[in-house]
């Protein structure tokens, strides 16, 4: 195994959807990377806040519509004093209207994909981020 690899394999993944099947899904495709130590799941806006105040992610799934809190109000909770980045969100969503869109990258996400997706954009996308990173 080379070096970088072995550095990407300590990387945590969070999924946060309510959709278990996405994040099943989500799963497998992160998985199927290679590249991720963890993959940890949140299924409500109020679960993913807590693991996002105890844990840096490298990768965040953020689904917009979620129960308790939606993943809209989840990217307005990141200051400058949070463990994470935005530029770590990967917002994977059904329900992308263009207006939502600039609501999102307005909040500073520049990452966003519209189900259905194939596992190769995912992870496209995915290396994408994870190469931006530092």
């Amino acid at each position: 195994m080379s070096a970088p690899l072995e550095k990407k394999m300590q990387r945590d993944v969070l999924i946060c959807d309510d959709d278990k099947a996405i994040c099943e899904i989500l799963r497998e495709y992160c998985e199927h990377m290679g590249c991720f130590k963890n993959i940890v799941f949140a299924h409500d806006g109020i679960t993913a806040t807590q693991k996002l105040r105890n844990q840096k992610f490298a990768l965040i799934c953020l689904d917009i519509s979620m129960p308790k809190k939606t993943g809209y109000d989840l990217i307005g909770e990141f200051d400058a004093n949070s463990i994470n980045s935005k530029d770590n969100i990967l917002v994977v969503s059904g329900t992308l209207e263009k207006d939502l869109i600039a609501k999102i990258i307005q909040g500073g996400v520049k990452n966003f994909m519209v189900k259905p997706f194939d596992e190769k954009q995912f992870q496209e996308k995915v290396l994408r981020i994870l190469g931006a990173q530092k």
